[in-house]
């Protein structure tokens, strides 16, 4: 049985493979192929480093051509609104997500699991039925056309909070699909974690600061904390966790401050 982790040169998805590498075959995918290598150095054992861009759907393909019996997959690859623009950041954090569901699922099987990593962002976004309508088909040739009826995709910032939620939207509108093989798929929403990436964009957003003092717990999350999550939702204890997110944030939602105030249309007709 082969777990599969996409993000893996760095942060948390670094901090999941290595969570991972004791259950047995591992491969670990990434971009920054260079990053992944040093991971494989340092885990050993049954450990293969494939390219892993899912901007590329030939990369996606062939990390999963290379698995015979799947147990798990975890997509951690994402990009954040200080190190992208609107557009990058919706073709990496959810097609790229969707990329690789699709990728795996015929090497769906009883007990096989998919998580994908979202943010608590996502749970800043709006109730609004037709835009999760065209989050939940994000591979749809129409689908930048689609979503710029409802927002201006050139905003990095609501682009991210949207590609996150569409990560929520994407497991829920998969979960039937993979049921029927015996699967299941969740995502986990993360907040402020001690990353590379988080700790770029509090640089440029001081705001940051006053989320993570004026949470619950007071403090950032950490790569091991969200990989404990990760360990949990993919195994046998988390047997009936299907087409659902674990929010695993410290509480920030409860302080996050709205963003959307006049900037989501309310009809893609309007």
């Amino acid at each position: 049985m082969t777990n599969v982790v996409i993000g893996a040169a760095s942060g948390m998805g670094a901090a999941v493979a290595r969570q991972m590498a004791p259950r047995g075959p591992l491969i670990i995918a990434d971009r920054d192929l260079a990053g992944v290598e040093r991971l494989a150095a340092e885990l050993g054992g049954d450990v293969k480093v494939l390219p892993g861009d899912v901007t590329s759907q030939d990369q996606i393909d062939a990390i999963f051509a290379s698995v015979d019996d799947l147990e798990a997959v975890v997509n951690t690859a994402g990009v954040s609104a200080a190190r992208a623009p609107g557009r990058q950041i919706m073709e990496i954090n959810l097609i790229g997500m969707a990329r690789v569901l699709r990728a795996a699922e015929p090497l769906l099987r009883p007990g096989s699991v998919g998580v994908g990593i979202a943010s608590q962002s996502g749970y800043l976004v709006p109730q609004h039925p037709e835009l999760f309508a065209v989050l939940q088909n994000p591979l749809s040739e129409t689908f930048f056309k689609d979503l710029g009826a409802f927002f201006d995709i050139e905003d990095a910032s609501l682009s991210y909070q949207l590609s996150k939620c569409g990560v929520h939207w994407l497991i829920r509108a998969n979960a039937g699909l993979w049921g029927k093989k015996g699967a299941r798929i969740m995502s986990v929403s993360p907040g402020i974690n001690d990353t590379p990436m988080n700790q770029q964009l509090e640089e440029s957003r001081p705001v940051m600061a006053d989320i993570i003092r004026n949470s619950p717990l007071g403090r950032r999350g950490t790569p091991d904390e969200i990989a404990n999550v990760v360990s949990f939702v993919t195994s046998e204890a988390a047997s009936l966790l299907t087409g659902s997110d674990v929010l695993a944030d410290g509480g920030m939602v409860s302080v996050l401050p709205p963003s959307w105030e006049g900037k989501l249309r309310t009809s893609a007709r309007s």
